[in-house]
């Protein structure tokens, strides 16, 4: 990380091709994209960047903004009343906006996962004029009518709230706990597994920020309104074994945004393991490639064509 710049990130590819910005999810850091993923990406001719978000891996830690008030917070919302955590979620949209400026980078396909997709849906609803396109993987528009995490989900993030420092093994294992929760049994390789998450356990282990930024997400208003009034190419993609988004929430996200694209992938929880990478490298290669040649309003106004079936 240059120390002028407070956003730890790496690029892979053609500074000359077209962006992708990667955004992760909560408490994910740059090395958890599967490399598979991002050197395929770069392979097919475009360029990718992948970084960390602000208080998590080696970026900016917000120490200065003080400790996380989860007690506050949740009985604001319970009340009906607005809580200020200490930064948003579009505070995060806008550290992607300074990560492309740093890149002299004009516009970017964005591409979120999880809380990533929200902040990648911030970017597109504040930035609209940088974006290219909107790719959101397993995310949400935060609609309150859609089905809520499973129990066990917010179980482990209300513990998550209160915990203390803890041995290597026990923060390890504790991972571990939620890649089980989180994924389809299939693709489960314990010993793997084990030592990825050990590996960016030793890069960076910073709970304090995560719980500043799982305090912006719980502050998140619903966005499905905003989300109308888009006019960027956006893909959804989302899976049947989502613990955390069950599959409502890709449908809803598909519905909210105007000329959006939806792939349902079987099987596919809340995270890529390395299975998936090439079926998520087809469908954004296909995707983004398309509304390369064809732009959205030309999409749209194709879709409305009605054709005659021949005699």
């Amino acid at each position: 990380m240059n120390k002028l710049f407070p956003i730890c990130y790496e690029t892979f590819g053609n500074a000359k091709n077209p962006c992708i910005i990667l955004i992760a999810g909560i408490g994910g850091q740059l090395i958890d994209w599967p490399p598979t993923l991002t050197q395929g990406l770069a392979d097919n001719g475009f360029y990718v960047v992948i970084f960390d978000n602000r208080d998590s891996g080696l970026s900016y830690h917000y120490d200065e903004l003080g400790v996380a008030n989860f007690g506050e917070a949740i009985a604001a919302k319970q009340q009906g009343k607005l809580f200020k955590p200490p930064y948003t979620l579009e505070d995060m949209a806008s550290d992607v906006i300074k990560l492309i400026d740093e890149l002299h980078i004009d516009k970017a396909h964005i591409v979120g996962a999880s809380m990533g997709g929200i902040i990648a849906q911030y970017v597109a609803l504040n930035y609209q004029q940088r974006v290219l396109s909107l790719t959101c993987i397993y995310s949400t528009s935060g609609d309150p009518g859609l089905p809520p995490a499973k129990k066990e989900v917010l179980e482990f993030f209300a513990s998550s709230m209160n915990s203390e420092e803890q041995s290597l093994k026990s923060i390890v294992n504790n991972k571990l706990r939620l890649f089980k929760i989180y994924n389809h049994p299939d693709y489960y390789d314990e010993d793997k597994i084990k030592h990825q998450l050990t590996i960016a356990v030793n890069r960076a282990h910073y709970p304090a920020g995560f719980k500043r930024t799982l305090l912006a997400m719980i502050c998140a208003s619903p966005r499905a309104e905003q989300l109308k009034k888009l006019n960027v190419p956006c893909l959804i993609i989302h899976g049947t074994h989502d613990p955390v988004f069950p599959l409502e929430h890709g449908k809803q996200l598909a519905e909210s945004i105007p000329g959006s694209h939806l792939e349902v992938i079987e099987k596919l929880g809340h995270g890529l393991p390395d299975f998936f990478s090439q079926k998520i490298i087809d469908l954004l290669v296909k995707y983004l490639k398309r509304i390369c040649f064809f732009p959205l309003k030309f999409l749209e106004r194709l879709e409305n064509i009605s054709f005659m079936q021949p005699a």
